[in-house]
Formats: C-alpha cells, structure tokens, sequence
C-alpha cells in the first residue's frame, strides 16, 4: 500500500517508515526515499522509507560465510598457505587469485601431507 506525503503529495513506495539518525541516513539508506518533512533538527535525525527486501533477517548475516584454505606458490617453489572469509568456493578461489597476482605467485595444489580445508 502506498502511502501520500502530506507535505509534497507524492507517493511514497512501500515498505518500513523507520527513523533513524540523518548521517546513518546519508551512509547507509542514501538509496531509500526520506520522508519529506521529518527533520528532526534538535536529534538529528529523519524518518526513511525502506523498501521490503532491503535489510536481511535478523540472524542471517555471517550464517552463509565459511573459512578456506588454499595454497601458493612462487618461482623458487615455495608454497605458501591462504585463508578466506567467503560465502562460496567460487568466491574464495576469486580472492586466491588477486593474491596470488598480487604476491607473484600461482595458485597451486595442497602439498603433500597438506589437505585444503573448508571451516564451516
């Protein structure tokens, strides 16, 4: 359900009307329409309409992230080993290789004895 400004008579989109302070505002919900009229200028703060969809559920945040390891290794044939914070394999390897490109190195397999692990 739409809501109408009284202030501009424009239609605001729907969703949560949530007050919150202005340099949150600003730095975090710049994509959300503000409430014309809302400015509470004592508290600094303004009334925000966030649109469904826009902030996850409580709880889920960090849930989907698990920890690999992975290996590299240079031109003298050092290996070296590499943690990643990543919500898939996929992401991870993407990570891999920028340190990789960054250090000189190439990514490599585990080395013997060694297994590459996943932290769920």
């Amino acid at each position: 359900m739409d809501i109408e400004c009284v202030y501009c008579f424009r239609t605001l989109p729907d969703g949560e009307r949530r007050r919150m302070k202005y340099s949150q505002f600003k730095r975090h919900y710049a994509d959300c329409t503000p409430v014309p009229g809302t400015y509470d200028k004592a508290m600094k703060t303004i009334e925000v309409v966030i649109p469904d969809g826009r902030i996850k559920p409580s709880g889920v945040r960090g849930r989907s992230f698990h920890g690999y390891e992975m290996f590299m290794s240079n031109d003298a044939g050092e290996v070296f080993r590499a943690c990643y914070r990543a919500v898939s394999e996929d992401n991870a390897m993407k990570q891999h290789r920028k340190l990789c490109k960054l250090n000189g190195c190439v990514p490599c397999a585990p080395p013997e004895g060694r297994v590459a692990r996943i932290y769920l």
